[in-house]
């Protein structure tokens, strides 16, 4: 009878560890009493995406390991249970906000002087306002939402978001990436495309604010995750946009033209990469979940970009690409407490007239297997060996 017990004892205590585990499944339950949501599924159900129309039509997470497997999107677990409402700040995998951020025609700092975080407010149409569900099919669904911004200088511009998502199966993946990949790597990969047309009555002009498409996605950060972009031509890190809390060689660095910036949601930073050296491609390792994370995006030859600056700029448009962010106290002080950090690319900005239109993908790619395995897939898009990839 003793043993009898032990035994149970032993089951009981394993089954409550394992159900601890915070699955793909928990999240989807979690937000389908909240909110309507909607699941794209292929490869046989172990890749999954979760989207919400009403959270403006977020990919709130990602499963490369069924219903059972982990969340690849970070979301504010403690704000989903608790009883504050709305969520529209939950996070998630993958938004679209419009752009520009720093300068004179950044629509999140309102019509406030002094231009400054202080007075930082992201818009309601872009952040607490539901996207209407156009069409919705096996693989993908479609979202459309008719907005009215008005940047810093007060400038008011009407527009209409097209916003489209679709899984990818592993022919897309092959296809988009020129990839081959073992039948023994996880994966799971999404595209979110987009076209704005502006409803204005006339032009936007560069004089009075122009806007740009920008796609941005939170994950959970680790000391041993690493943000990896190859760089085109040569760079130094001068050349590179640095925001918020100083960077030291512990954070970011270049390695044989590949740039390395630590993504461990614990100090608040922000870089950006210029679109002159700015690649179409570029990642993130994160090797205590053994998961190489892929961005693809639009890339164009146009030259016009935002910055990160908040201050009124004499050249608005000089800007970046590939905006990356790590989250931390606002105050840029130490702490043991692990946030997110973002993954995020922009589309270029041009004068629109009447209803003409800008548009851009952002594509998102998550893998899993065994670490020689992941290492052929980071030496042939990123041109760097994953063991190189290390500030640990």
């Amino acid at each position: 009878m003793k043993h009898f017990f032990l035994l149970f004892f032993i089951v009981f205590t394993t089954g409550c560890t394992l159900d601890t585990h915070y699955s793909y499944k928990n999240a989807l339950d979690q937000f389908s009493r909240e909110t309507e949501v909607i699941e794209l599924v292929t490869n046989n159900g172990m890749s999954r995406l979760m989207i919400s129309p009403e959270l403006q039509g977020r990919v709130i997470t990602s499963s490369l390991g069924g219903l059972k497997g982990d969340c690849n999107g970070w979301f504010d677990k403690q704000l989903l249970e608790s009883k504050a409402r709305p969520i529209s700040g939950i996070g998630g995998e993958d938004r679209i906000w419009i752009g520009p951020l720093g300068g004179q025609f950044s629509f999140y700092y309102q019509q406030i002087e002094p231009l400054s975080e202080e007075n930082w407010s992201v818009p309601k149409t872009m952040n607490a306002e539901a996207f209407k569900l156009v069409r919705k099919t096996h693989d993908q669904v479609d979202l459309q939402k008719e907005m009215k911004l008005v940047n810093f200088i007060g400038t008011e511009i009407k527009l209409k978001v097209n916003r489209s998502i679709q899984i990818l199966d592993r022919s897309d993946i092959q296809d988009n990436l020129s990839l081959d990949f073992g039948n023994d790597i996880a994966f799971v990969a999404f595209e979110s495309s987009h076209s704005i047309v502006n409803l204005n009555g006339k032009a936007l002009q560069k004089e009075t604010g122009l806007i740009s498409i920008w796609n941005a996605g939170m994950f959970e950060g680790s000391d041993q995750s690493v943000v990896i972009v190859p760089l085109k031509g040569k760079a130094k890190l001068g050349k590179i946009y640095q925001y918020m809390g100083p960077l030291d060689s512990n954070r970011l660095k270049i390695k044989d033209q590949v740039l390395l910036f630590k993504a461990d949601g614990k100090y608040r930073s922000k870089i950006g990469i210029p679109p002159g050296l700015a690649p179409s491609i570029y990642g993130c390792y994160a090797k205590d979940k053994q998961r190489l994370t892929i961005v693809q995006y639009q890339k164009t030859s146009d030259s016009l970009y935002f910055n990160s600056k908040v201050t009124v700029q004499d050249d608005p448009y000089k800007g970046e690409a590939i905006p990356i962010y790590n989250n931390g106290p606002m105050d840029y002080t130490p702490t043991e407490n692990v946030s997110f950090f973002e993954l995020e690319s922009t589309s270029a900005m041009r004068e629109l007239l009447p209803h003409d239109s800008i548009t851009h993908f952002h594509r998102v790619y998550h893998f899993s297997g065994a670490p020689y395995e992941l290492n052929k897939i980071a030496r042939r898009l990123l041109d760097i060996d994953l063991g190189d990839c290390s500030f640990f």
